[in-house]
């Protein structure tokens, strides 16, 4: 294995580009692709390497798996100021906004394996991987972290995105990133691969440009302290620029595969498969709704939304929390009965007119407050001991969803709950059902679900950080 490090000045992109590689190699053609499955070691190796590829097949409408197998939180092992947790959330929150700028319809499969140590989970990528490339055979393209490009995880990536490849009868292709940096035209060796190159207009680079920008935690440093340093500074980043991407396909030869654990060909994640056809409501609609009466979904007349609201204070998993966020607050009915078993309550809803009376409702109600915020891009500041989703998610576009569930996870408490509950028939307007909102909920928050009610109607559901109690076990009832 090559020994570098990010520090190193590195060889120089004018070197690179002297060497005319254009000339050198030919173009790659996307002829029979129908599903790309792009694998990463760490967010941000699939935009600095292949992010312009992935907004072309965005383009084509093609369907797009993305598989992160690690949160990268090991980026800077001496930062004074950040430690692994709020690395990874940093780093889960910017390749969710990566990929939202680049292909807003992908499915994000973040699956939270250690940092440096990905070679002792190959087992596990490899059938996460095949669980997304799905039944399309070489149809699908796998593009993964070169297999020789110095980083022991993104030859571990490699590894298992070759066994997954092997087992589905997919394409692999592998791309470059930290050769870039170590090696030189004359002294890199592509054994047993072929090379292509694949040609970006000006938009594609653009899109790349923006989703590099987007994991800040990388480009910048986190701080002026000494360990807080930039890993992908400017003179490595001139790498990403180029018109073109590096792949390099990995000749497969024929062989009977050994099934991976659990089946993995049976099924996907879990995740819908529905393209987003649809975009994220916007304030106009609630003020239209609004218009037509104080109370429109009936929260304060209504024996079902009593009977819901009961269900979820009895779902709750503890009897007090310190401070509460409740997204999609509406007329302040559920925040009344948040205010009874918390010490504080934030509030945040899209349009002004239901605050106006949520505001009349707990006036002098001590702890509480309400805002009006456009989640998930305006998102309050700090930390939560418990965020209720309710009646909200179906509102989202499947990446605004995305974008939602990764900031309820960043802004949970450590021993927090989340607590979800949605209306399970179809509305016409929504971008999503009940249902897949709490698909993407279970898939996505990394979270382990101690309630999961479900009737025709509604679902209801709490996630809570791994190892959760009990209620029995918080009232040490059982061991």
């Amino acid at each position: 294995m090559v020994t570098f490090s990010h520090s190193d000045s590195g060889t120089p992109e004018k070197m690179w580009e002297a060497a005319r590689w254009p000339d050198r190699f030919s173009s790659l053609g996307l002829d029979g692709l129908a599903r790309l499955v792009v694998v990463s070691a760490h967010p941000d190796d699939e935009s600095l390497g292949v992010g312009g590829l992935i907004a072309h097949v965005a383009g084509l409408g093609l369907p797009i798996e993305v598989v992160v197998l690690s949160n990268g939180e090991a980026s800077h092992p001496q930062s004074p100021t950040h430690d692994a947790a709020r690395l990874a959330q940093i780093r889960r929150i910017e390749v969710t906004d990566a990929l939202a700028q680049l292909a807003p319809n992908a499915h994000v499969h973040l699956l939270e394996l250690p940092d440096g140590s990905l070679a002792d989970h190959v087992d596990t990528a490899a059938t996460a991987i095949v669980e997304a490339i799905g039944d399309a055979g070489d149809s699908t393209w796998v593009v993964a972290p070169w297999r020789a490009d110095g980083h022991p995880d993104h030859a571990a990536a490699s590894a298992a995105a070759e066994r997954a490849a092997r087992t589905s009868s997919a394409r692999l292709f592998e791309y470059p990133i930290w050769a870039w940096h170590w090696s030189t035209p004359d002294a890199v060796v592509w054994s047993g691969e072929t090379v292509r190159l694949f040609e970006l207009v000006a938009a594609e680079r653009k899109a790349k440009a923006r989703a590099l920008a987007l994991h800040r935690s990388q480009v910048g440093a986190l701080s002026d302290a000494p360990g807080d340093e930039a890993i992908v500074p400017a003179g490595f980043r001139a790498h990403f620029a180029r018109d073109y991407e590096t792949l390099l396909e990995i000749r497969l030869s024929a062989f009977v595969a050994k099934a991976l654990p659990g089946n993995a060909r049976t099924g996907r994640s879990g995740v819908p498969a529905t393209a987003e056809s649809n975009q994220t409501l916007t304030a106009g609609f609630f003020d239209d709704i609004y218009a037509s009466g104080v109370d429109p979904w009936g929260f304060e007349s209504r024996w079902y939304e009593r009977r819901k609201r009961s269900a979820l204070m009895a779902a709750l998993p503890r009897q007090r929390f310190a401070a509460a966020l409740e997204l999609g607050c509406s007329i302040g009915v559920l925040t009344a009965e948040l205010a009874t078993r918390c010490d504080t309550v934030l509030g945040i809803d899209l349009v002004e007119q239901p605050l106006v009376r949520a505001r009349e409702r707990l006036a002098g109600q001590p702890g509480v407050t309400f805002e009006r915020r456009t989640v998930p891009g305006d998102w309050p500041a700090g930390s939560f001991d418990l965020i209720v989703l309710s009646e909200v998610g179906y509102y989202c576009s499947t990446t605004d969803l995305r974008r939602l569930l990764e900031r309820c996870r960043a802004s949970l408490a450590p021993g927090g709950a989340l607590v979800a509950c949605h209306w399970r028939h179809p509305v016409t307007e929504y971008p999503l059902t009940g249902d897949a909102v709490h698909a993407q909920l279970t898939h996505v928050v990394g979270l382990q679900r101690t309630v999961h009610h479900l009737e025709r109607d509604f679902i209801l559901e709490v996630y809570e950080p791994r190892p959760a109690l009990s209620v029995a076990q918080r009232d040490g009832l059982v061991p």
